[in-house]
């Protein structure tokens, strides 16, 4: 995948009659695009940048020189392409039973100097769809990575209805956290497609129940800018986007202190306005935040941590924030975070 795509980067569709030889009088209809055909379309969208995520992988040479053929495939017109604009107008104003020529094998040289060919129709539409769903992936990471943002969880069918209001963190990095019933847990989510269908894998560690009903190869149903449906064929779920301001997340990355360490420093003080927005609290509203390793030493008020460049001793790590009101001591809410150190060089 990842060969194909560095491929068709680089490459440049040029459609053109040929510099050496001119083309027969009748043209192959098996070595055309026809204008009623699934490819036609696909070519149609890439050119006019149409699709639902925007195409970015194929670009088109200009100019280049189509050749036009009627329903007998007899040549009928030559007609010079000069940009995206014209070509896309053009693609849409050719009527039904009309083809359009494309000279094959397409050719590039693969970043590691090995040679790449398209050499049909059917190799064309396939590197198209590759391209749609690499675009697809991409733009479904993005969103599921908007800074600042959590995806707030929606029981829709299945027997896990427990986990509605529950929330997922994830980062650009892969990693994932689970924040339900007071307990974080983290873990990690990708994406990719299977045939035709785009899937999410989730893996959640900490909890064996919790484990059971997450770690799963989820297919994505549905997805836009602020929702997304999620199935395993146990459970349905929405998962919807909550932005808070300034931030609202639970789990921090920090480079390593060391390539491969699993340690970095964490600035404890710098997540406060996030952990505020978690629970919709302002700093300054007489509350303050004290940070413990674990939920007996938080409840009993004992062992806390003082130094809040804190490096972790597991990757990653668990650490819970007691909010307390300053003026009586009451403890207004417990809020666990995750703590990921991460390989920035790689």
């Amino acid at each position: 995948m990842k060969k194909l795509l560095s491929t068709l980067a680089i490459l440049n569709l040029v459609f053109l009659m040929g510099c050496e030889t001119e083309p027969l009088d009748k043209a192959d209809p098996n070595k055309v695009i026809q204008v009623d055909s699934e490819l036609y379309d696909l070519v149609t969208k890439a050119a006019s940048n149409d699709f639902e995520n925007p195409i970015t992988c194929i670009d088109f040479n200009y100019p280049f020189t189509l050749i036009v053929y009627n329903e007998s495939m007899e040549i009928i017109a030559y007609e010079t392409i000069g940009t995206d604009i014209y070509f896309s107008e053009f693609l849409g104003s050719l009527e039904a039973g009309k083809s359009i020529s494309l000279s094959y094998p397409i050719t590039s040289i693969l970043d590691n100097g090995e040679p790449y060919e398209i050499n049909n129709n059917e190799e064309l539409k396939d590197a198209i769809d590759k391209c749609i769903k690499a675009d697809t992936v991409g733009n479904c990471n993005n969103i599921l990575t908007a800074p600042d943002c959590i995806w707030t969880i929606t029981h829709l069918e299945g027997p896990n209805a427990q986990y509605t209001g529950a929330t997922f963190q994830v980062t650009n990095f892969g990693n994932a956290g689970l924040h339900y019933n007071d307990e974080a847990f983290a873990g990690t989510w990708i994406t990719y497609f299977i045939e035709d269908e785009l899937h999410l894998n989730i893996y959640i560690t900490g909890n064996e129940s919790i484990s059971e009903d997450w770690n799963y190869d989820w297919k994505i149903l549905d997805f836009n800018e602020n929702e997304m449906t999620i199935s395993n064929n146990i459970d349905t779920f929405k998962i919807s986007k909550n932005c808070g301001e300034p931030c609202q997340k639970f789990l921090f990355e920090e480079c390593e202190t060391e390539p491969g360490s699993g340690k970095a420093i964490f600035n404890l003080e710098s997540y406060g306005w996030c952990i505020y927005s978690l629970i919709a609290l302002r700093d300054g509203d007489d509350i303050a935040l004290r940070y413990f390793e674990n939920l007996e030493d938080l409840l009993a008020g004992t062992n806390q941590i003082t130094n809040l460049l804190y490096e972790n001793s597991m990757n990653p790590m668990i650490i819970y924030v007691r909010i307390e009101d300053t003026i009586t001591g009451e403890m207004i809410a417990i809020v666990p975070i995750i703590l990921k150190a991460i390989n920035c060089q790689a």
